[in-house]
């Protein structure tokens, strides 16, 4: 057994029912170390090209990363990797809490699911084993009450549950996994789930992780956690501990980021409704992941219309999607809104995405009451926005229309084309490229279609750190991006937080990885690491038909520009874009098509 891992790889197939316990060889978690990189080498490995994400051939696959399930901090996370029914592309998507050291301790590195059961099923891994079990009376229950469920019936042994909800059942494309009240929520992996008549993952076990060199470990250990607790942004009196990702609003309102009105402007005239102050009343208690001091989260509660929501979070993105973008101004709507979709299992970016694309859609006279049910679709409308929410889960009347995404919506609804926001089909997160167009590429080139979590050029573009650029510019952005991007391939390979990385550098992570396994391990093997993830995602997309084409921002991004605020007049002007990707390109080592050269993929084994 290799030293921090368990060297195991658990592979299910629920179509005929045989489960198979594989090694983890040293030389592959060596190779992808973990998360990102062992999910893309399983994924591109083993998924025939051209197989279609409900397919019972498509696989779902939970991986860990070495560091997971140690006291290390901020490193609780844990990835599940899939081809999305949103995109057609490689799909990543991450959660905190609890799952993915749970994951470690039932004796797995990672789970590889494939096939379609004939039954509402779960899995039960347990010690090294895993079981199928039905799941018949978890049918059409909310994620947290199927957590509930699971919990007491393994009440005594203390499991870890990852669940779907309706959405998931029901195959909504942008459903996500729900576990301790996070969220795999980007790119649909709760759909795919569903598609595979899979309600939920149970684990269970007490296995110890060993570690190669205890004493070194520790200190590198102890060594990392003083640095977060005297970091000014996630130490103990830093703006996450104290109020987590809401600050994000009053940044990106100050720089004219802040998408609004389904993109058509990008400041708000009530941000400071929804601000993190304004929320800061609801906040009960602060939530820290796994063994993490930072403590990001909080929960939140809210009494509307005479009932208490409770809800963890809501987060920066949450706020932005069913605040600005819908013109809601009201935090206890965005509060229950976060809740419904946590319960039904969706990511709250495209939902909050395609209810504002359908709120210009209704503006604009394109739909109407009769195709709406009678919902009254105006921006603002609070009470039309949870109804709904209740409709896409469901799939009943305009939610089924809306269920599919902003991209499919818009092919549905004439001359909607121009408000449909989204790159390769996922809607992007709550940072207007307008304002800053380093993220314009970060959108473009991202694997999964927009995302912020492939080189979030926040800290640059929008912080200033680690020293101030030009926003507006778009010379030296591609190296830029290109940089991030191997920071943030290097967070998601070690399965580690982005929040964490604020404290703990490169180097840090290298020691520590050095120290839990005994391998002779450097920065530079790390950053080959994260690379060779980055290019193996890439040449899964490049197999499934993505080309430079799809590398490009919507249109009304490039064409239209805000009428007021700090990015007045902004758009990401094509001929620039244009030079910037190519230049990328060449800085990745990719041909003018955007694919990986020969001599790259040699140079990256």
């Amino acid at each position: 057994m290799i030293a921090g891992y368990t060297g195991k790889i658990g592979w299910i197939n629920l179509s005929d029912g045989t489960i198979r316990v594989e090694d983890l060889e040293e030389s592959v978690a060596r190779k992808y170390l973990g998360g990102k990189g062992l999910g893309a080498h399983l994924l591109y490995s083993h998924l025939k090209p051209g197989i279609e994400a409900y397919d019972p051939d498509n696989l779902l696959i939970f991986t860990t990363g070495p560091l997971t399930g140690t006291t290390f901090p901020a490193v609780a996370r844990s990835a599940v990797i899939t081809k999305s029914p949103m995109t057609g592309t490689f799909m990543d998507s991450f959660s905190g809490a609890y799952f993915g050291p749970h994951l470690k301790y039932a004796g797995f590195d990672a789970l590889v699911i494939v096939g379609r059961a004939e039954r509402p099923c779960y899995l039960l891994a347990e010690d090294g084993k895993v079981s199928v079990k039905d799941a018949g009376q978890l049918s059409g229950l909310t994620t947290l009450e199927t957590e509930a469920r699971l919990k007491d019936e393994y009440a005594d042994q203390r499991p870890s549950v990852a669940a779907i909800g309706p959405a998931g059942e029901n195959r909504v494309r942008f459903a996500g996994i729900i576990s301790d009240k996070r969220a795999y929520g980007r790119g649909g992996a709760g759909a795919v789930m569903g598609s595979k008549n899979l309600k939920a993952v149970v684990l269970i076990g007490k296995q110890k992780l060993k570690i190669a060199d205890e004493d070194a470990f520790k200190e590198i250990n102890k060594r990392c956690r003083a640095n977060i607790k005297k970091h000014p942004m996630v130490g103990k009196e830093g703006v996450f501990p104290k109020i987590g990702t809401m600050m994000t609003v009053a940044l990106t309102q100050a720089t004219g980021t802040l998408p609004t009105r389904n993109w058509q402007e990008n400041t708000f005239d009530n941000a400071a409704q929804i601000d993190g102050h304004a929320f800061e009343k609801y906040i009960v208690r602060p939530r820290a992941c796994f063994a993490c001091p930072i403590g990001c989260s909080r929960d939140s509660k809210v009494m509307q219309k005479g009932a208490e929501i409770m809800t963890e979070g809501p987060e920066y993105e949450t706020m932005f999607a069913f605040g600005s973008h819908c013109e809601i101004s009201d935090p206890a709507v965005i509060i229950a809104a976060d809740k419904l979709c946590d319960d039904y299992g969706m990511d709250t970016i495209s939902c909050g995405s395609v209810i504002g694309f359908a709120m210009e859609c209704f503006d604009k006279g394109l739909i109407n009451k009769n195709d709406t049910d009678g919902i009254d679709l105006s921006f603002g409308n609070g009470d039309a926005v949870l109804a709904v929410i209740h409709a896409i889960a469901k799939k009943e009347g305009i939610g089924r229309l809306l269920s599919e995404g902003v991209k499919r919506a818009s092919m549905e609804i004439e001359g909607s084309a121009e408000m449909a926001v989204h790159v390769k089909g996922l809607e992007p997160p709550g940072y207007d490229p307008r304002g800053m167009k380093g993220q314009a590429l970060t959108y473009a080139v991202a694997d999964r279609g927009a995302c912020h979590m492939r080189s979030n050029t926040i800290r640059t573009e929008l912080l200033g750190l680690p020293e101030p650029v030009d926003r507006f510019e778009y010379e030296g952005k591609a190296q830029m991006v290109r940089d991030l991007q191997i920071n943030y391939a290097t967070f998601d390979c070690l399965v580690a937080c982005a929040f964490g990385g604020f404290a703990i550098t490169h180097d840090d992570y290298a020691e520590a990885v050095a120290a839990l396994t005994g391998w002779s391990f450097s920065v530079d093997e790390l950053r080959r690491i994260a690379e060779r993830a980055w290019n193996l995602t890439r040449l899964f997309n490049v197999r499934e038909g993505f080309t430079k084409k799809d590398d490009a921002l919507p249109q009304r991004l490039c064409t239209t520009s805000a009428t007021r605020g700090p990015s007045e007049g902004e758009v990401v002007e094509p001929a620039a874009f244009d030079k910037m990707l190519s230049e990328y390109y060449q800085l990745v080592g990719w041909d003018e098509n955007g694919i990986p050269t020969e001599t790259k993929l040699k140079e990256l084994g």
